[in-house]
């Protein structure tokens, strides 16, 4: 199962659960304390999956979420489980529609964040070979990444064909193209161990090209 059907499934889960929680008795109150109880725990949950989902602050899913999350409704709790709900089946939709960002891409930033640690300390080192073999790989299952979020064929395509066609769609400036090549000239020499072909500022320019195009295309 891959991380988004894994956060959708969870998401479903709790729209689920709320079918019966949200429900009250005649005044529209929750049954009982464990009700109540249940409640508070579904809506601590149900918050979580909306900030997983929303990491930016000023979402509007995660803005109301945390309005919701935060009253003290006491026996009337319930009806809030209901509102939330809500707002989980109007995300699930957004989610279909492909209107959030990927969760795997954020998922495999976080990744791809700590390899480019490691490349900084090896590169701090002065351990060029090394730094260039990770920070290259990085760089590389970077740029596919970003090309199959745009519905670029990647599959086969050689680097440098696929930094062309990121700039043909404007995804990257010709600034950017001309220092990812660089990053594409480290990646390969690094992966046939010519080790003159590249020096540790080549190196430092994959890191930096590497770490800019992850925040601002998978890192949201």
């Amino acid at each position: 199962m891959s991380i988004e059907e894994a956060v959708v499934k969870r998401l479903q889960d709790l729209v689920d659960e709320a079918e019966s929680l949200r429900r009250g008795d005649e005044n529209g109150q929750a049954y009982d304390d464990e009700q109540i109880h249940q409640c508070a725990g579904w809506l601590t949950s149900a918050l979580n999956i909306v900030q997983i989902l929303c990491p930016s602050e000023s979402n509007a899913f995660r803005k109301r979420a945390e309005e919701i999350a935060a009253r003290k409704s006491g026996w009337v709790i319930n009806s809030d489980v209901g509102e939330f709900m809500s707002l989980l089946k109007n995300l699930a939709r957004d989610i279909d529609a492909g209107l959030l960002t990927s969760i795997a891409d954020r998922a495999r930033a976080e990744t791809f964040d700590e390899f480019l640690d490691h490349g900084r300390a090896y590169l701090k080192e002065q351990k060029k070979q090394e730094a260039g073999v990770i920070c290259g790989v990085v760089f590389e299952d970077t740029v596919r990444r970003i090309c199959r979020k745009y519905n670029i064929e990647e599959v086969g395509v050689q680097l440098d064909s696929l930094i062309s066609a990121l700039t043909k769609i404007e995804v990257l400036t010709g600034a950017k193209a001309k220092r990812a090549r660089v990053a594409s000239h480290v990646r390969t020499k690094a992966t046939h161990a010519q080790w003159e072909g590249f020096d540790i500022s080549d190196v430092s320019a994959t890191i930096d090209i590497t770490q800019e195009l992850i925040s601002v295309q998978l890192d949201k």
